[in-house]
């Protein structure tokens, strides 16, 4: 039966790789090299079988059972018996009890290359969880853009910084670019064809991992942006609305119980939420431009949907560790209330709201006023 896969691309192929021992940067090493490996094979087999090529190759590791400092260590010290990390695959490295770690750990990682990510989680809005979205934050917008912090977290997802491994053994997951397939159509005809294309990629996977020697661990199917592939378009067709005004949430709402249907079909990891990530999605940013999008509406919105801070562009005059609190303790709210993770991406700029900053590899984005 022929699906949909013209109009969805696989955003990210990931291995989710295991380290045998912690404490030997070696067995870092060798985890970080062979699970490279196996994603670019898998790659390869994907698009042999099914004229696929995924956009990106990713490897994360397993949250660390080490406090930051030794993990950093050990990870650094890991990429430098490597000589490096390969170009053309992201590594999200250092996954972390926010509790158990300084800022300066975090961005010496960050600081391998502008393809590692990382990622620290907590349950709650504490002091040092605060303190250290706030300094990572303002660590300018190239590091900013690959520290993400978990709502409870950790969790294994494709996507990154937040993504980890989780599992006993190492494993194969992939996540899904598909606004195209849903503009301008009936959402419920939409989701039947998703629903094929993803039976199909996941027949295609479940063998590919096997050959390989993985776990094949699902699909992420978080609706999520790239630039005119806009999220924000498709909750505002389905709203009748502005994402700024009245039954935005619902509209949020009324997609991810389809993208949950959809789950029922095919196994699924991670989020599987709709994603608002300002500086990835078009129409958000000409939102934020309007001055509509702001901080508070996106948190507003965090109780329907995954990630509700996300890729934001905020003002160094308006932004401290105590705003940085309160967000984290509006965000573990609505993670109780959703019972699912939601993880917050700020990128904190010497400029006003309002303004237009550009970012590494996202290009021009507006500075969201907080409220």
């Amino acid at each position: 039966m022929a699906t949909r896969l013209d109009l969805v691309t696989v955003r990210a192929l990931t291995v989710h790789a295991v380290v045998e021992d912690w404490g030997s940067p070696g067995s870092v090493a060798e985890t970080l090299r062979t699970a490279a490996t196996k994603v670019r094979t898998a790659a390869r087999l994907l698009e042999e079988r099914l004229d696929v090529k995924p956009w990106t190759l990713r490897v994360t590791l397993p949250p660390a059972p080490l406090d930051g400092r030794q993990a950093s260590r050990i990870i650094r010290e890991a990429v430098e018996a490597l000589g490096g990390l390969e170009r053309g695959v992201l590594y999200s490295l250092l996954h972390v009890d926010a509790g158990a770690v300084e800022a300066g750990d975090v961005v010496s990682v960050l600081g391998l290359g502008d393809n590692v990510y990382a990622s620290a989680y907590t349950p709650v809005a504490t002091d040092a969880a605060a303190e250290l979205l706030y300094t990572v934050s303002r660590a300018g917008p190239g590091i900013a853009t690959r520290f993400a912090l978990t709502v409870p977290g950790p969790l294994e997802t494709p996507y990154l910084p937040a993504g980890s491994s989780r599992g006993a053994t190492t494993g194969l997951t992939a996540a899904l670019l598909y606004p195209r397939l849903l503009e301008g159509r009936n959402l419920y005809a939409a989701f039947d064809d998703l629903s094929d294309v993803a039976a199909e990629l996941e027949e295609a996977l479940t063998g590919i991992a096997e050959e390989l020697g993985l776990e094949y661990r699902g699909l992420d199917l978080s609706l999520s942006p790239w630039m005119d592939d806009s999220v924000a378009r498709i909750v505002e067709e389905v709203s009748g609305s502005s994402i700024c005004g009245l039954g935005a949430a619902a509209a949020v709402a009324e997609i991810e119980e389809l993208i949950g249907d959809t789950c029922l079909d095919v196994e699924c990891t991670g989020y599987n939420q709709i994603m608002l990530a300002v500086a990835e999605d078009n129409v958000l940013k000409e939102r934020g431009r309007e001055g509509c999008l702001t901080v508070q509406r996106l948190l507003h919105l965090s109780t329907a949907c995954v990630a509700g801070v996300d890729m934001a562009p905020v003002s160094l005059s308006e932004w401290n560790s105590e705003e940085a609190k309160r967000l984290i303790a509006d965000l573990a709210v609505a993670a109780r209330l959703k019972e699912k993770p939601l993880a917050a991406r700020i990128i904190a700029v010497d400029a006003a709201p309002g303004e237009t900053v550009k970012l590494p590899r996202f290009g021009e984005a507006p500075v969201l006023r907080l409220a």
